[in-house]
């Protein structure tokens, strides 16, 4: 090998020694390290300034990035390190944006997603208290709703159920009496029959049948008026009270809420239907006689028929 080529060797490797001197110089812990030791001030002096922990800017100066906080804090450091050594602006912010790249977009995308979960749940958190709130509000008037209605209730007034049998047992005497009335009916067609249907052989003896009809027919003439007959019903009031009245025709004598003071008389058939609301408040006289209540218990409606089976 020649000299010549052997200076030309020389020459490379004093180019590649500079070469690598120079790119560890261009890191960002040399620069400020440099720029610290031109002005001769030491680490414990820099991290005072900076308030920060003088392990935490050997750190920096040793390019040891991965135990500081962020790229953020990184950044702040390195800026307020590099103008209170002076040093280069620019070799400095060539180094941060080569050693310190921009945050990546999944870092912000995280911290979105996590304030725009926040607010759903907050929102989902006000929905509920207010269902919740409208809920105990109705279940409040509902409440007071019925206190007022069971408030409102007259005991003395009988309820639709009670008026409803008390139709029914109307309707049940009404029948009565027609069923009643049948075998007297079918009494007077069989005799009227039974004439109709003689044969001349027998008529010697129809001056005793004739008799015999005679008494017959006296037979429900007598029951149509014992049936017809009509009694009289007084009713005194020392309170408000609810009072209906039907005889055994079915007709409504009285129908109607009375007033304390009130003394009432009709007339009727026998048995006499009565409803009473307030049967503590009413005094009954049958054809003069007083009627017992006493049987009744006070605040409940009484239903009776007069005259009372004995």
């Amino acid at each position: 090998m020649t000299k010549k080529e052997i200076d030309m060797l020389k020459d490379e490797a004093e180019t590649h020694v500079e070469t690598d001197t120079s790119e560890q110089e261009d890191s960002l812990g040399s620069l400020l390290k440099a720029a610290r030791e031109k002005q001769g001030a030491s680490v414990a002096d820099i991290a005072g300034q900076l308030h920060l922990r003088p392990c935490i800017v050997e750190d920096i100066e040793a390019d040891n990035f991965g135990e500081i906080a962020s790229a953020t804090y990184v950044k702040g450091y390195v800026k307020n390190y590099a103008r209170i050594v002076q040093a280069d602006k620019k070799a400095i912010q060539a180094c941060l944006d080569r050693q310190l790249p921009k945050a990546s977009a999944p870092e912000m995308q995280s911290f979105s997603r996590k304030t725009t979960r926040q607010a759903r749940d907050g929102r989902l958190m006000f929905v509920t208290y207010l269902i919740a709130f409208i809920l105990l509000a109705l279940l409040v008037l509902w409440w007071v709703q019925k206190s007022d209605t069971l408030s409102d209730i007259d005991l003395s007034k009988p309820t639709v159920e009670e008026m409803a049998d008390s139709q029914l047992t109307q309707v049940e005497v009404a029948s009565t009496l027609v069923e009643e009335g049948d075998p007297l009916t079918g009494l007077q067609t069989d005799t009227h029959t039974a004439t109709a249907t003689k044969t001349p052989s027998d008529r010697e003896s129809e001056k005793g049948e004739q008799a015999d009809a005679v008494e017959m027919e006296s037979v429900p003439t007598s029951v149509e008026k014992a049936v017809t007959r009509l009694s009289s019903l007084s009713f005194d009031l020392n309170g408000d009270c609810w009072i209906n009245v039907k005889d055994a025709k079915g007709d409504t004598l009285i129908n109607d809420l009375k007033t304390a003071g009130s003394q009432l008389n009709v007339s009727g058939v026998e048995p006499f239907k009565i409803t009473l609301g307030a049967p503590q408040a009413v005094s009954i006289k049958l054809n003069g006689e007083k009627v017992s209540l006493s049987d009744f218990p006070n605040g409940r409606v009484a239903r009776l028929t007069l005259p009372m089976a004995q």
